[in-house]
């Protein structure tokens, strides 16, 4: 995967940075923002999905019980990740928050764990529309985003399904995702799923098969707070 040298004035991970804030930074290479940049590489997040968030509750609070349950899962990622836990958080609702706090999760990961990483695929973000789209060129064109998953997805220690059944899944997708998705069950390891779908109905959209895996093994996070598209970020 390929990084790029980031500046001081562009470094995205100032915000938690001693020397940043107390203006001790004067290094023009800095290997705890490399490490993590490379970390987020081979996550496949995009430069815009590396920034840090900060996501804010309705007026109404609704959603203050989702947010107190995965700010819990944030603060013991390391602990979570490890014992192969797995999440469905969804809303029928769209835009308000289920991607980005499953980013927030993958982010505190990375911050953790980067001291004593090598460089490697430790995480991965798979927007499933994405794959589904990539999994037909793949077939007959090379796709450099398909071979990339394919070599690191059962490894991953934590791996994020963005957008689970936003259409109806064909059965060889259905496939592909079940096979895959039962390794990483199989082997302890940990997913956090992102969605639209209601879990009662999960099954209309990508079979009774791959919704049990789902649902069955997953802590279900709701949420019902309105469209924050354009949410503030740091």
């Amino acid at each position: 995967m390929e990084n790029n040298l980031i500046l001081k004035d562009s470094c995205y991970v100032q915000n938690s940075c001693k020397k940043y804030k107390t203006n001790n930074c004067t290094e023009l290479f800095c290997v705890r923002l490399f490490k993590i940049d490379e970390l987020f590489n081979q996550s496949l997040l995009s430069k815009e999905q590396r920034k840090p968030l900060r996501l804010r509750l309705d007026i109404n609070r609704v959603d203050e019980s989702a947010y107190t349950q995965l700010k819990t899962y944030q603060l013991h990622i390391v602990d979570f990740v490890n014992r192969g836990s797995n999440l469905y958080i969804y809303s029928t609702i769209t835009g308000n928050g289920k991607t980005s706090w499953a980013i927030k999760l993958l982010q505190a990961y990375i911050y953790k764990i980067w001291p004593a990483s090598n460089i490697q695929c430790r995480a991965l973000f798979i927007n499933i529309p994405k794959f589904m789209r990539e999994l037909k060129l793949h077939i007959t064109h090379t796709s450099d985003y398909i071979e990339h998953i394919n070599e690191n997805v059962l490894n991953a220690d934590i791996v994020i399904w963005d957008d689970v059944a936003t259409k109806t899944a064909t059965e060889y997708e259905c496939e592909q995702l079940i096979s895959i998705i039962d390794s990483r069950i199989n082997d302890g390891k940990c997913n956090i799923f992102t969605s639209n779908i209601d879990p009662e109905h999960l099954q209309q959209f990508v079979g009774a098969r791959l919704a049990s895996r789902i649902i069955g093994l997953s802590t279900i996070v709701k949420f019902e707070g309105s469209d924050k598209r354009g949410v503030d970020k740091k």
